[in-house]
């Protein structure tokens, strides 16, 4: 339930009151000189903070722990993609040679099949 100020007009005694939203516009009679109704003041009210999931503070808070926790991830998975780089070394089953094109010239020499081989030998002229 809020709180409302009134002042009387009568003695100037100021009070607060702590009524339903439905009971605000009721009058007020003053505690001290039993005058009435008192006059409802306009106060800035109380500061209060909005807690739970909803409210801006809290997912300000979420937004820069997330924030802080991808930086740290994407710094680890910028290390891993360095650390975990596979390039593709030309060989003929297991033996390695200096060029695709050598590796299709050797699989030839062996009957296998060549097609993956020149594939690569083309891609490596270019």
């Amino acid at each position: 339930m809020p709180t409302y100020e009134y002042k009387c007009d009568e003695c100037d005694h100021s009070f607060e009151r702590l009524l339903k939203i439905s009971q605000y516009k009721d009058p007020q009679d003053c505690p001290e000189c039993s005058h009435g109704p008192a006059k409802k003041m306009i106060t800035g009210g109380t500061g209060f903070i909005l807690r739970g999931d909803g409210w801006a503070g809290k997912n300000a808070k979420i937004k820069s722990q997330m924030r802080q926790k991808n930086q740290r991830l994407k710094s680890k998975e910028d290390q891993w993609k360095k650390d975990a780089a596979i390039s593709l070394a030309p060989n003929v089953g297991g033996e390695q040679v200096a060029s695709w094109s050598d590796a299709s010239k050797l699989a030839a020499s062996q009957g296998k099949d060549t097609s993956g081989y020149d594939k690569l030998a083309r891609k490596e002229k270019k």
